[in-house]
């Protein structure tokens, strides 16, 4: 089971004509990949509690249950002996992963929340060359993951919790995508005509719309590609946004919504999704389901009992 929190994916990229249209062909690949591997998809908006930053105030709302606004609340909360998500999969025998490449320091919090194994920025060790605010492209984490895994000889269920960082703001220079999925393990993952074009496109700093164009592009792309890369695997990924993009990009008066992606091979897993008002395939009903707390005992129901039929 994969939790995805695209960083900065917000309702605006449905709402604003101007950016859902040049992303509707990323979504289109996105979509053929959910079919083409023999999956689906089902969609909904549920309500941030942040906008435009703070990404951890929506990680711990869904995780937690409670919704977290500020950062006082976030620092008291992880005081509690409060059940998570990543415990909850940990108790029906699934070993729990955070997948971070943002992280640059030691981070506590992680007991909170129940990981078994943290893989941050330094245990991802990446060498090629640097994109956008944390310089690690979300391809190579994945990928890098997935080697990390296999070399330890991990066997048995996951829960992955992975928050992206290369459609953070400003989005460029958005790193390209890379079709040869173990070429992103090498000291060149790219070509030099690759590197030069995608350093070309700097942050417009009158027009971040292009940009978050770019980056929402893609990690599209890369989450198809990893679902083709991983046709047999059975799993379930779960993608959302944490926040709307900030302002200059999502205009006056935006919502504080964000899309909510379950993509699954297995029906009765999205059937009850349904049953809770998402909507078949990757647009969802306009009309939030909730807020970003709410979607955690959603979520829950939806995975049912996993001792008696494990996912």
């Amino acid at each position: 089971v994969y939790l995805v929190f695209v960083e900065s994916y917000g309702a605006v990229s449905f709402d604003r004509p101007a950016l859902a249209r040049p992303i509707a062909a990323a979504r289109a690949r996105l979509d053929a990949a959910i079919r083409d591997t023999g999956r689906h998809v089902v969609s909904a908006f549920v309500e941030s509690p942040t906008f435009g930053g703070s990404s951890w105030l929506a990680h711990i709302s869904l995780l937690s249950g409670i919704e977290v606004r500020d950062p006082e609340t976030n620092a008291k909360l992880m005081t509690a002996q409060r059940d998570t998500l990543a415990k909850a999969f940990g108790r029906r025998g699934f070993r729990t992963a955070g997948l971070m490449p943002g992280l640059r320091q030691s981070w506590p919090e992680g007991v909170f929340y129940g990981f078994n194994e943290i893989y941050g920025a330094e245990r991802l060790d990446y060498q090629g060359p640097e994109f956008g605010w944390f310089a690690v492209p979300d391809q190579y984490s994945l990928a890098r993951f997935d080697a990390l895994e296999a070399e330890r000889g991990s066997t048995g269920r996951r829960f992955i919790f992975f928050p992206t960082i290369s459609t953070h703001f400003p989005f460029r220079p958005t790193p390209p995508y890379q079709p040869d999925w173990p070429r992103m393990l090498t000291r060149r993952p790219y070509d030099g005509p690759d590197i030069v074009r995608a350093y070309a496109r700097q942050p417009d700093w009158t027009d971040f719309g292009p940009g978050y164009v770019e980056a929402m592009t893609y990690d599209f792309d890369v989450l198809a590609g990893y679902l083709k890369t991983h046709a047999d695997r059975d799993l379930v990924m779960i993608v959302l946004g944490d926040h709307q993009p900030p302002a200059a990009v999502s205009g006056e008066h935006a919502p504080w919504d964000v899309p909510v992606h379950v993509i699954a091979s297995r029906a009765a897993v999205l059937d009850r999704l349904r049953a809770c008002g998402f909507s078949p395939g990757l647009t969802p009903a306009r009309q939030p389901i909730g807020r970003m707390h709410q979607l955690l005992p959603m979520l829950l129901d939806a995975f049912g009992d996993l001792a008696a039929n494990p996912l």
